[in-house]
């Protein structure tokens, strides 16, 4: 356990020392020369790199090997332009990425475990899938015959280009995957706070406010039972669960919740991904060039700027495709405000269609195979958030962003009385708009009138307020259906706001340090904000202490080592197979109910089997019939007693194995017995759980 993660920190730190020379030739504009970022643009090239290689070539570890070696000779190539950078800065930034990362590591060690519980494992299945693919798309390890052509599937791609370069099983970069993103996220935040302010404590205040603190919805719902006020109650009020669950038939995550729930999903895996866009925009930001020339002064370095600025922002589609949307409208903003400033709109013509069409053109091979039918279709919302709710989540932020702004205001008070009607009138339409409407209305009164970073600042406000509107008024069809009709716009959008208004608050908060404020507003104001910030940071403590002490499972990275205490026939065929079954042949198993132990052999091997949780290949297709004829299908190969029908549907989905455990067993009983025709089986593996190769015979 200790030596794959000591392997895996020192690759991790190596291809970001790789990626340096490259990222600070980039960020020529940033207090430090875009370190902070240094070992996401790595990861993301090396992925990159890896994955169009692979097309001509095949998806293994020398390609790996070779795309590490073209970093590195770029690297080479461009030290020669490396401005100087302060060791302590350096210094910093490593021992707040080995802090971050050990006390995530120590999380993992002690919740290590890959369960039905939540979409673990989905991702596990996917992430094993992309390690068996030679090519892409990778295969669908729950339809077999299929591809992930369907999914955003590059965060997988990440961690197994990672696994193949560091050799560690999936089973454990699993969890080092996790802790990873989780350290990347505080890096970002703590750089870009940095880079804002020029001050580390107001740095480490963002990294804080993004990735370690939670809503105040503990202190919430404690306040209105005792008041008698009309909340929402939940039983296990300091669990890791209630404070996710603030706006009802929604998800309200945020990151420090995500990354110790443990699903390597693709809204973790690209929040510091979503960092790393923003800290590329506040360089574009700083730049003080004008037209195209915002990327850097030479051809390289424009062309550099260009590249970085495009795979940055066109990863986020292929990792999780809500997200574009959001930051390549918050890139447009961005350098139209810096052109604003520095020459003429005009000039942002050149370096926005650069980046846009780059954005697409690097990822065309992933738009040619994809097929997605998720949220295909936008749909008016008719369920609204309630202002309370609202609050509950976002607290913090709001105080202090509306601290900061005020705090900035010469306004005539009529233009301010004129506002309050105008706010009240919105509540016609729905609640929280009686603190967006002022919110924007400030943030567009102040941008002519503040200081570069506060326009930075402002305009990842009004984005974020921007979100939180289009949630009230549409969500994105995933086919869930009311009164769950926008869980997962919510979810997505709200976890972006997070971001956005997190690095926000940060700078905030150091905006008001800077501001003499009477001796009484100040003592009431700083009592408020450590109510505030107190709030949010028990849940951290209880949810953590929870997560840690659910299974009790002896110590280890090894996401599947507690089957073999839970189920060790599972667990030594499932390690059998991984060790001895290599490509991509169909094994069958039972039909797979969501969010149960069904579909474990799929999803722990990366095999592909005909069928697996049905209810995810539904709403991924789009295809109830075909889920169901193949769950029909799969039923009746175990169920039946007439060998020629099994052999018949077996043929139809070049099934190579059958699998049979105790799902199978107490399923299908009697109908088991046909397995043991040796023309047309033969058993590879037996012990309480038997496997069987199928000959492909014909029984006539």
């Amino acid at each position: 356990m200790l030596n794959e993660a000591v392997i895996w920190y020192a690759m991790i730190s190596f291809i970001g020392a790789a990626a340096f020379p490259i990222v600070s030739m980039v960020c020529k504009n940033l207090s430090d020369h875009g370190y902070c970022i240094s070992k996401i643009v790595g990861i993301l090239m090396l992925a990159y790199l890896t994955w169009i290689l692979s097309y001509p070539l095949s998806f293994n570890r020398d390609v790996v090997l070779l795309s590490l070696a073209i970093i590195c000779i770029v690297s080479l190539i461009c030290i020669k332009n490396r401005p100087q950078i302060k060791w302590e800065i350096v210094i910093r930034n490593e021992v707040l990425f080995f802090i971050v990362f050990i006390v995530f590591l120590t999380i993992r060690v002690y919740n290590p475990e890959i369960t039905a519980f939540g979409e673990k494992f989905m991702d596990f299945a996917f992430l094993n899938a992309v390690m068996r693919s030679s090519h892409f798309p990778p295969h669908d390890p729950w339809l077999s015959g299929g591809l992930l052509n369907f999914y955003y599937y590059f965060g997988y791609l990440i961690v197994a280009v990672l696994s193949k370069l560091s050799g560690i099983p999936t089973t454990i970069t699993y969890n080092l995957g996790l802790v990873t993103f989780s350290a990347l996220a505080a890096s970002a935040s703590f750089g870009i706070g940095y880079d804002l302010t020029k001050k580390a404590r107001y740095g480490i205040s963002t990294m804080i406010i993004i990735v370690f603190i939670a809503n105040p919805y503990i202190v919430f719902n404690l306040t209105g039972s005792f008041l008698h006020l009309p909340v929402t109650h939940h039983e296990n009020l300091f669990g890791f669960w209630a404070s996710t669950r603030v706006i009802p038939n929604t998800i309200n995550e945020f990151p420090y919740f995500s990354f110790i729930f443990g699903d390597l999903h693709p809204h973790v895996i690209s929040i510091p991904f979503q960092l790393l866009a923003l800290t590329l925009l506040l360089n574009i930001y700083k730049s003080t060039d004008k037209g195209i020339n915002i990327y850097g002064e030479t051809r390289i370095h424009v062309l550099a700027g260009i590249i970085i600025s495009a795979l940055s922002i066109g990863v986020l589609f292929p990792m999780n495709a809500w997200d574009y949307p959001t930051y390549l409208a918050l890139f447009i903003i961005i350098v139209l405000i810096q052109q604003y400033r520095t020459a003429r709109i005009r000039d942002a013509l050149i370096p926005i269609i650069s980046v846009v069409i780059m954005s697409v053109i690097l990822f065309v091979p992933f738009y040619m195979d994809f097929h997605g039918t998720g949220a295909s279709e936008i749909g008016i919302s008719h369920q609204k958030t309630l202002l309370i709710n609202f609050i509950e989540i976002f607290a913090l932020f709001l105080f202090l962003i509306f601290s900061s702004l005020f705090s900035h205001l010469d306004l005539d008070r009529r233009y301010v009385i004129a506002l309050i009607p105008i706010t009240i009138l919105s509540l016609l339409f729905f609640q929280i708009l009686i603190i967006i409407i002022p919110l924007i209305v400030l943030c567009l009164y102040l941008f002519h009138k503040d200081t570069k970073n506060n326009q930075f600042v402002l305009a990842l406000v009004l984005v974020g307020s921007l979100l939180a509107v289009f949630c009230e008024i549409f969500y994105l069809n995933d086919r869930l259906g009311a009164p769950n009709e926008r869980m997962n716009t919510v979810f997505k959008l709200y976890l972006q706001i997070w971001i956005l208004w997190g690095v926000a608050a940060g700078y905030c908060l150091y905006d008001l340090s800077l501001k003499h404020l009477i001796s009484r507003k100040r003592t009431i104001w700083t009592v408020l904000f450590c109510i505030l910030i107190a709030s949010c940071c028990i849940y951290p403590f209880t949810a953590t202490y929870t997560k840690m002490n659910i299974d009790h499972n002896p110590a280890s990275l090894d996401g599947i080592a507690y089957l073999n205490g839970s189920d060790r026939g599972d667990y030594f065929a499932i390690s059998w197979i991984r060790r001895n079954i290599t490509g991509t042949p169909v094994i069958i198993e039972a039909p797979g109910r969501c969010y149960s132990t069904d579909s474990r052999v799929s999803a722990f091997t990366g095999l592909p089997t005909v069928i697996g949780w049905e209810g995810h290949e539904m709403m991924w297709r789009g295809s109830y019939e075909d889920v169901r004829v193949r769950a029909e299908d799969v039923d009746k190969i175990y169920s039946t007693g007439n060998i020629n029908t099994a052999i018949g549907l077996l043929n139809k989905y070049n099934v190579s194995y059958v699998y049979i455990g105790a799902a199978e067993r107490a399923r299908y009983g009697k109908g088991l017995d046909k397995f043991e025709d040796g023309d047309c089986f033969e058993w590879i593996y037996i012990g309480s759980v038997r496997i069987y190769r199928y000959k492909h015979f014909t029984k006539v």
